[in-house]
């Protein structure tokens, strides 16, 4: 069966309709936080591209539609990327002025070429453009918040397939042009319909699987739930919020906060060497201990799943290394009445506002950082890092 590119092209499109459709009442309904608007704004966008593609294939001399569903398209995976910037926490501004410009050299480019651009007018800027923001896509899905979720991998996939696909394209564009045999077979315009309809499918499912977990720990706008293991343990997205808060109250307070990070970095090899068991209990018997022996009204939370954080707010007397070397021995006292095979090395390290200031995600990440340094050499200095 050989299927004309109206034919595809309209597939695609209905494929793109029914899947923003679908994201958008999840938006609304969610009152969605940042990352799914950008995400929605995606599969705006490409319900847009696809729109515009099927109005030149139906008038050919209505050569504008092409350049603005080149952009259009440019744009849907560049508010991906954008979504995943957000959901990481990281400033848009930027990332915003340079999706904006690609999408108008984009457009520009096609309608530079006029009526006489024919059906690859623009094509370049057009390929690498998409190139460009898949790129980035694939490599903030391997960073921040973003990446310690199992279920990104399946977007980095997606964005790094379209990545290598335009890449390809253009070279293939470049040395042979749009009549040869090869593009015709791998990268003419039936070939990225099918390949649209597929990509869009997946990126939906891992969108809305990202969309669901922000939204489940933003909540509603006046109202923020937050989500705890059955030891009373923070999870990640929960502890920063909850500390963020923190650090904000005690700054306008005049206190002090501190970050206590306790991490085993060996537990993959414990579990390689003496088995998942071992290592699961241990993990189990960390969060247990660590729960049991911080300060009682102290936060405690992940800083990722295998390093734990403790935070709490301190004044003129608190002896914040006598704290730290209580927790710690504690820790390790409780673990070494497990029954296993070995007793790893227990890493604690310790930031202060005074040192960095009142930024929760700083304090937090120097703390883990002095953690995995005493981790790793097991010199326990206990001093303020």
């Amino acid at each position: 069966m050989i299927f004309d590119v109206l034919t595809l092209q309209a597939s695609a499109a209905l494929v793109i309709v029914v899947s923003a459709v679908m994201y958008l009442l999840d938006t609304i309904m969610l009152k969605d936080g940042l990352p799914g608007r950008l995400w929605s704004g995606a599969y705006l966008a490409g319900t847009f591209s696809a729109l515009c593609y099927i109005a030149w294939l139906l008038l050919p001399d209505v050569f504008v539609a092409v350049a603005v569903g080149n952009g259009a398209f440019v744009a849907a995976t560049g508010f991906i990327w954008l979504g995943c910037v957000a959901f990481n926490g990281r400033a848009l501004r930027g990332s915003a002025i340079l999706l904006g410009a690609v999408v108008l050299l984009v457009i520009v480019s096609a309608l530079a070429a006029g009526p006489a651009g024919g059906d690859w007018a623009g094509a370049i800027p057009f390929f690498l453009g998409n190139a460009l923001f898949a790129v980035l896509g694939a490599v903030e899905t391997r960073r921040g918040a973003i990446g310690r979720r199992w279920s990104t991998v399946g977007l980095t996939i997606i964005l790094a397939i379209e990545a290598v696909w335009f890449v390809s394209r253009t070279g293939v564009f470049l040395a042979s042009g749009p009549d040869s045999e090869l593009f015709r077979t791998v990268f003419d315009t039936r070939v990225s319909a099918l390949l649209t309809i597929t990509l869009v499918i997946a990126a939906v499912t891992v969108t809305s699987v990202l969309r669901a977990n922000e939204s489940t720990l933003r909540g509603s706008p006046d109202v923020r739930r937050l989500s705890v293991d059955a030891n009373g343990v923070l999870f990640r997205e929960s502890f920063e919020a909850t500390l963020a808060i923190v650090c904000g109250r005690a700054e306008l307070a005049g206190e002090g906060v501190c970050v206590i990070g306790i991490r085993i970095d060996d537990l993959r090899r414990v579990a390689v060497a003496f088995g998942p068991d071992d290592a699961e209990q241990i993990a189990r018997e960390l969060r247990r201990a660590v729960r049991r022996y911080s300060p009682t009204m102290a936060l405690v939370g992940e800083a990722d799943t295998t390093g734990l954080a403790v935070a709490f707010t301190t004044g003129p007397t608190t002896d914040i290394g006598r704290v730290a070397r209580a927790l710690h021995d504690s820790v390790v006292s409780d673990l070494s009445h497990l029954s296993i095979s070995v007793v790893p090395v227990v890493g604690v390290g310790v930031a202060v506002t005074a040192d960095h200031g009142y930024d929760s995600q700083a304090l937090t990440l120097r703390a883990d950082e002095a953690a995995a340094r005493a981790a790793a050499t097991g010199e326990q200095s206990f001093r303020i890092g």
